[in-house]
């Protein structure tokens, strides 16, 4: 009898993890937020991409397709990094452009 409760359990198991979808290298929620940090923090229009490109890979990932979710995790990710560098490249060549141009009409003068 035991025996037989020993195979059931093991049989459960096996079927249980044969049919849960395979561990993926992203947290699917912290990109998401990471995506509406994006939104917020840096260039907003591709913040908005990479949060739809998120949640395309969040419901992949709940369908138990992790290959597509993966992909698209990738490519959100790579937005949400770009959409910081972008924004960091304005803050940064924002005012190097005002010093620039105030230096040129000073010379101008």
């Amino acid at each position: 009898m035991e025996d037989e409760e020993k195979a059931v359990e093991s049989l459960v198991c096996k079927t249980e993890a044969s049919h849960s979808p395979s561990p993926i290298r992203c947290c699917w929620l912290r990109l998401r937020y990471w995506a509406a940090t994006s939104i917020i923090c840096g260039c907003s229009c591709l913040g908005v991409v990479a949060l739809v490109f998120a949640i395309k890979a969040e419901e992949r990932h709940k369908a138990g397709r992790s290959e597509e979710a993966e992909h698209w995790g990738v490519r959100a990710r790579r937005l949400i990094l770009a959409s910081f560098v972008v924004w960091l490249m304005v803050l940064i060549l924002g005012p190097l452009l005002l010093w620039l141009l105030s230096y040129a009409i000073a010379q101008a003068e």
